[in-house]
């Protein structure tokens, strides 16, 4: 498969004092479903931000991308919106300023998400707002979707529709890479899971191939590995 992204990460925070990379390789290939495991804090949310290109890697030449920045769609950990906003304005902005938006794809998942366009944000709880944060995600026309955990604080019956959003959206030509702590919940959809070590490096392992010869769930491989660290 035709490679999007490659090279090399390196990043510090503390004027050096913390490093979360140290030359780690990484790989991204077309048309895989991604899942990044690790521990908390070995740095699943910043390797997606310099993935999405909004984090600066400290050595930039080492990372390249080999597709266009305007076609990649990003769902923070952290999310901020305008609180006084209707659900429809926002959808409405997004369509204003970027002509990758596909606002009638918004719209025709709300019922599906049990959204309403007329819900004021500010009102919504913090799952109704992950929840929002994945339909605006994936509303954008886009070769890559990166998604930094979308399940903390929702009810996990969405977990379903979450997939079937997914599934509809993908094709050889889209990428996916999800941070996730439940697995479990998106293992049904991966082909490949990238575990951040906690000597820096990060491992690549094909789902099917997990399953097929260790005879287990990606969730307790993973589960596995990481308790061997």
């Amino acid at each position: 498969m035709a490679v999007m992204i490659k090279g090399k990460i390196k990043k510090s925070y503390d004027h050096g004092k913390v490093i979360v990379f140290d030359d780690t390789y990484v790989e991204i290939q077309k048309g895989e479903i991604y899942l990044i495991a690790g521990r908390n804090a070995v740095g699943k949310s910043t390797l997606l931000r310099i993935l999405a290109g909004v984090e600066q890697n400290e050595h930039n030449e080492y990372l390249r991308h080999f597709v266009n920045r305007n076609k990649i769609s990003y769902m923070p950990s952290k999310l901020v919106y305008y609180p006084y906003m209707k659900l429809s304005d926002l959808i409405l902005f997004y369509q204003t300023i970027n002509k990758n938006f596909n606002a009638t794809y918004a719209y025709d998942q709300l019922s599906l998400l049990s959204l309403k366009k007329d819900a004021v944000i500010r009102k919504m709880s913090e799952g109704k707002k992950k929840i929002l944060a994945f339909l605006i995600c994936l509303s954008f026309e886009a070769d890559l979707y990166i998604i930094d955990e979308p399940f903390p604080n929702v009810d996990l019956l969405f977990d379903e529709n979450f997939r079937k959003m997914i599934i509809e959206r993908y094709t050889e030509d889209k990428t996916f890479i999800i941070a996730t702590h439940q697995i479990n919940e998106f293992e049904a959809v991966a082909s490949k899971c990238l575990l951040i070590k906690k000597n820096k490096e990060i491992d690549v392992y094909d789902v099917e191939e997990v399953r097929r010869n260790e005879k287990k769930s990606l969730e307790i491989f993973i589960k596995n590995k990481m308790r061997e660290e």
